[in-house]
């Protein structure tokens, strides 16, 4: 665990010993305590961890109201003019309906979907809200800060505090509860950001760091992604593939406001694409494949192709009152609770079935339907995965967003050459899981599927394109577009 040096730095101000600190700490989510667990954010307006019961009501009357107006309404381009309204409003009353529905299944601890990556816009009313668990059973005091770093997460930015914070450089986290209804015992801490003490003066990266307030060593880190939303997209982001069966092709054309005339291109604007919040295999463009007429192209003839994957495996735990779909065996032991997965095996040359999946997300939760939610527990997961033999020069690992999408021991599995398969154990908390097998080949850190799941060009994915422009003295860089947006070909 490293030491937190930079929080006494950013009290003394000295800019230049900020960033000799920052050299060691990479740009990426990890952990540094064993006994954190169950890291979760949601994106939300202030105002979004209420039920949209009365927005729903709101949307009735006003489609009712039209539709009245509509019976009385003689002129022909009038009446069809309220129909579109109609239709509209009636599209935006099924989307909320459809939300609060998943909200009420899913009975999440904050109100709000599901996202890949937590992105939010400068100067707005949106919050990323962050939960996480404490196994310790020692309280222990948590603080965190924000740190800049550059587009492509190799370094933190030779920026003072001043300069991308409003308010405070760091803030406690007061709000924590103790479950009293768990066999494992653990305190469950949440905290948003940005807030009323600290919040970021300027767009780009940054990196949350989440310490021990007493001791100053950090506890693990988070990417954060802030918007400014300067350059947009002018037409729908289309998604197509010239590799019928094999890859994933995104393509979309960004404009840029007037006072960027002067930028270079090839120079000033970078682009990322990520698939379903993974960083391993982000396509990175640093030069538009056309800029013309302030408009910049990416994709079409210069490919931004993804290996497409297979609808994620998954892990239904909401209770462990019983064994639900996928669980071979559940125990109820006096002072722990042990699942047992069925059997799995390569999918390599199995059909892709469609169904609805979390794009390799998570979500925990203690409750089914017609259940009442309580404190949710964790149980020992055990995977089984069989094999004649064992991959060569490769291990074989679990993952997903519950694992930050890197190779983590206490995910990988071992090869049991007696049973003939490959098991392993995860502690993992009551909720839905998504998750993929991958191999970890030697002199590689890119998650391999290839061998183990397959891929299926109908598959759904959910893409994020990142858009940076470095300013004129070359300091930091932009974030001035995001779009995220779900792929499905069926």
């Amino acid at each position: 665990m490293k030491a937190l040096y930079f929080f006494v730095l950013f009290l003394s101000g000295s800019i230049g010993l900020l960033a000799q600190d920052f050299e060691e700490l990479p740009g990426e989510n990890a952990i540094y305590f064993d006994d954190i667990k169950s890291i979760e954010f949601r994106v939300l307006l202030n105002d979004d961890h209420a039920d949209p019961t009365a927005q729903i009501g709101a949307l009735n009357e006003e489609i009712a109201q039209l539709r009245s107006l509509g019976k009385v309404e003689d002129n022909p381009d009038k009446q069809e003019a309220i129909l579109d309204n109609i239709a509209t409003k009636e599209r935006t009353l099924n989307s909320v309906y459809n939300d609060k529905s998943e909200r009420d299944k899913w009975n999440l601890r904050f109100a709000a979907p599901l996202s890949a990556l937590p992105i939010i816009n400068l100067n707005s009313e949106q919050a990323i809200y962050y939960a996480f668990d404490d196994l310790n059973e020692n309280p222990t005091g948590y603080s965190y800060t924000v740190i800049p770093f550059s587009w492509d997460w190799a370094a933190p930015l030779d920026l003072a505090s001043s300069e991308y914070l409003n308010g405070f450089s760091s803030s406690e986290i007061r709000d924590y509860v103790y479950p009293e209804l768990t066999v494992t015992n653990y305190t469950a801490y949440r905290f948003h950001f940005p807030n009323n003490e600290i919040s970021p003066a300027i767009s780009g990266n940054y990196l949350l760091v989440v310490y021990e307030t007493n001791s100053e060593e950090v506890a693990f880190t988070r990417r954060i992604f802030v918007a400014s939303q300067e350059f947009p997209f002018v037409d729908d982001v289309r998604n197509n593939s010239f590799d019928r069966d094999s890859l994933q092709n995104i393509n979309f054309t960004i404009s840029y406001p007037e006072k960027y005339n002067k930028l270079a291109p090839d120079r000033d604007v970078k682009v990322v694409v990520i698939q379903n919040g993974r960083f391993d295999n982000a396509i990175i463009r640093e030069k538009p494949a056309l800029a013309m007429n302030g408009r910049l192209r990416y994709g079409y003839q210069d490919k931004m192709g993804f290996q497409p994957g297979k609808e994620f495996r998954y892990i239904m735990m909401q209770t462990l009152n019983y064994a639900q779909v996928g669980t071979q065996l559940l125990n109820q032991n006096k002072d722990n609770y042990e699942v047992y997965l069925a059997p799995q095996e390569e999918r390599v040359y199995h059909p892709n079935f469609f169904y609805r999946d979390l794009n390799g997300k998570f979500v925990t939760m203690n409750g089914v339907q017609n259940e009442e939610p309580g404190d949710a527990d964790y149980a020992h997961v055990y995977f089984t995965y069989y094999r004649d033999d064992p991959y060569y020069q490769a291990d074989l690992y679990v993952v997903g967003q519950f694992t930050d999408w890197q190779f983590k021991d206490e995910y990988r599995l071992s090869y049991n050459n007696r049973k003939g398969h490959y098991e392993g154990e995860a502690f993992l908390k009551q909720g839905y899981y998504d998750y993929y097998y991958a191999l970890k080949k030697k002199g590689s850190n890119r998650l391999n599927i290839d061998q183990t799941e397959g891929h299926t060009f109908q598959t759904s994915n959910e893409y994020t394109i990142l858009v940076y422009y470095t300013t004129p003295n070359g300091r930091f860089e932009k974030l001035v577009a995001t779009r995220t947006l779900s792929v499905n070909y069926w």
